[in-house]
């Protein structure tokens, strides 16, 4: 199973979130990444956009909920490097950022 974690490893205001994401990255958000806490799959915002997520879901779900080649989330024996289906809206929310109250994936660096 996944390392769930105990605690937020890390809180900020929106303002804070956005000026990490433009220092890492850049203003182009759509080549910012966010890695999954379940399976750490690291995606881009332009991938999420490719596979039909919507805007909402970028750093919240895995990318792999929108691909036909997925793994189940939380299934440790499956070691293929593929996205997988976990949610952070789901019954257990393992994203270790929290942005004004809100939990979300750490940025993929």
């Amino acid at each position: 199973m996944a390392n769930i974690p105990d605690s937020i490893k890390k809180t900020m205001t929106r303002d804070e979130w956005l000026l990490e994401g433009q220092t890492l990255f850049g203003k182009d958000v759509l080549q910012w990444k966010f890695r999954c806490p379940c399976c750490g799959h690291i995606a881009t915002v332009e991938d999420y956009k490719k596979a039909g997520a919507p805007e909402s879901a970028v750093g919240f779900s895995c990318v792999g909920r929108w691909m036909e080649l997925r793994k189940e989330a939380f299934d440790d024996k499956d070691k293929r490097d593929i996205p997988c289906n976990y949610s952070g809206g789901g019954l257990i929310n393992i994203s270790p950022v929290e942005v004004d109250g809100q939990k979300v994936f750490e940025f993929g660096i």
